[in-house]
């Protein structure tokens, strides 16, 4: 079989001259993009201390055991923590 201006993909994948446009790339990176997002979500599902550690702190938000930015970075300024 001829190759000459054909690449080669694979036991029975040939591909004529073709490149991929510039809309396939950007599809391919977007896909590349979501699939990272889906395994760093799977990672942290995957985390039982992080889960954990997630639901408790959305009870705390529900209970009103929160303080604003500003009162915890004065709170560490006393503490002499900055």
């Amino acid at each position: 079989m001829e190759l000459a201006n054909k690449r080669y993909l694979g036991p029975s994948m040939v591909v004529r001259g073709s490149l991929l446009t510039d809309e396939d790339r950007e599809l391919l990176r977007r896909v590349h993009a979501l699939l990272e997002e889906v395994l760093e979500t799977l990672e942290i599902l995957a985390d039982k201390e992080l889960m954990k550690a997630l639901k408790e702190a959305e009870e705390d938000v529900r209970a009103g055991r929160v303080r604003d930015y500003e009162e915890f970075i004065k709170e560490l300024r006393e503490a002499g923590e900055t």
